[in-house]
């Protein structure tokens, strides 16, 4: 009798846990339409429409900054070494930032893309996923002038990019789906992953938990 209620404890231990509700708390509160935000260090930056926010976690109470001004819908921001890169959706184009400059300015890198969405990187190369343009492409930025090259096509508007080793994932909005690519494939196409879903937007990771 002991052991069974010692059992029947455990059971409903375990049952309460997995019945936790998820609490959420403000970090910081006023952003105007945020889209994309990428920590470094204690630094938050945010993409907000025609601006990125920088927002200082290690403060008691963290307010948004204003970082950088002028961009055209920050959908998607990247760090690569002292520079922070940004697509410009409504511009076409990816550009940056020095972070350690006094004063930021704005760079293009590449423009005349087609709806430029999330960014990422993999070593040097920027991957860009062109909701528009149905298609991913990539970027070498140690280029003196550098390019963007169709990686794989075919794709229905995607939009948030995720790498996991060599796999790299992302959403196709209109397609209701995850997909993955082999970014080290010589001719790389698209796998689905997960289908039947409802206009899936950003990725993230967290161990083998896949969160959407």
């Amino acid at each position: 009798n002991n052991m069974k209620k010692i059992l029947l404890s455990i059971v409903v231990i375990l049952i309460t846990s997995l019945n936790i509700t998820a609490q959420t708390t403000d970090v910081v509160t006023g952003l105007v339409n945020p889209s994309d935000l990428l920590i470094n260090g204690n630094d938050m930056y945010i993409g907000e429409g025609d601006k990125i926010s920088l927002v200082d976690l290690s403060s008691a109470n963290p307010s948004a900054q204003e970082a950088v001004s002028g961009v055209l819908s920050a959908f998607g921001i990247a760090i690569n070494g002292t520079d922070l890169y940004i697509s410009e959706f409504s511009a076409n184009k990816i550009s940056k930032i020095d972070l350690t400059a006094s004063t930021p300015i704005l760079e293009d890198v590449v423009t005349g893309l087609n709806g430029p969405a999330d960014i990422i990187f993999n070593g040097d190369d920027l991957y860009v996923a062109e909701r528009n343009g149905n298609k991913i492409t990539k970027i070498d930025i140690t280029l003196a002038t550098p390019v963007a090259v169709d990686f794989v096509t075919g794709l229905t508007n995607p939009f948030g990019l995720l790498l996991n080793g060599n796999d790299l994932y992302f959403t196709e909005i209109t397609a209701n789906k995850v997909s993955k690519v082999d970014i080290t494939d010589l001719t790389p196409s698209a796998t689905d992953v997960l289908t039947g879903l409802s206009g899936p937007n950003r990725l993230t990771l967290d161990g083998n938990q896949l969160y959407i």
